[in-house]
């Protein structure tokens, strides 16, 4: 779907648009995209997530990754694991979003699936047996109902 250069790019445009439909209808959902620290080529502190996300007075950090592998997400992949871990161990919501190219399918990944309630954080993160979505916007819809 995307090249190199852009690998997430796209799948995070598509969160974005179904996170300001749902902010514009709804009084219960408000978001920010928070800065790319790698666009900015190190002038920003990397960001533990790439929006944070407010539903019914919880607080979320959503993450969006796009990969052409279908089992596993490499953990090089969620290089802020470590920040995502402190955040929800404070109480957020911690969401990954993954858009599996290859497939052209949406999951989600929770908690539990980032493995945040080990010690060290996982060599890769298991994508099978997860719902899978035909869009980013039904995979959103699913976790903030």
């Amino acid at each position: 779907m995307s090249s190199k250069a852009n690998m997430g790019k796209w799948a995070e445009k598509q969160a974005l648009l179904w996170l300001t439909e749902a902010s514009n209808k709804s009084t219960d959902l408000a978001f920010h995209r928070l800065p790319d620290a790698h666009a900015a080529r190190g002038a920003l502190a990397a960001q533990p997530a790439d929006l944070m996300v407010v539903k019914g007075g919880f607080f979320f950090l959503l993450e969006v990754k796009e990969s052409a592998q279908t089992s596993r997400l490499p953990k090089a992949k969620v290089s802020q694991w470590g920040s995502l871990k402190k955040f929800y161990w404070a109480g957020a919501g911690i969401i990954v979003l993954v858009y599996m190219s290859s497939l052209n399918k949406w999951v989600t990944l929770g908690p539990l699936a980032l493995g945040m309630s080990d010690e060290t954080c996982p060599a890769s993160f298991p994508l099978t047996n997860l719902p899978q979505y035909d869009t980013a916007a039904e995979a959103l819809e699913e976790y903030f109902k």
